[in-house]
């Protein structure tokens, strides 16, 4: 994974969990729970330009480069999720990207 995708995976986590991640703890495993994270959130808002969702299974190079093109957009000031939305997937997955940030 890129240096920047890593700044950009991590500004995702962080619009969830604001100070969970440093870009150098992102991993793969952090990006698929977030990706996991962004699918819930789009079942919870009308934001379909924030959440991608592809109609097969995506590979860890899709699933990176959408995650960091959301990374972009939320540094540049575009969070269209529902704050309730973001509540819910936040509690949601708490767990699961911490274990993922860990390496576990």
């Amino acid at each position: 994974m890129q240096s920047d995708d890593r700044e950009y995976v991590a500004a995702v986590i962080n619009f969830f969990w604001q100070g969970l991640a440093q870009p150098h703890s992102v991993n793969e495993n952090s990006a698929k729970v977030m990706y996991e994270a962004l699918t819930e959130a789009q079942s919870c808002t009308a934001s379909i330009d924030l959440v991608p969702r592809p109609t097969y299974t995506p590979s860890i190079n899709y699933i990176i480069k959408e995650i960091a093109k959301i990374g972009k957009r939320i540094i540049s000031g575009d969070t269209s999720l529902y704050n309730m939305c973001r509540d819910q997937v936040a509690a949601n997955y708490k767990t699961h990207i911490r274990a993922a940030l860990w390496g576990l």
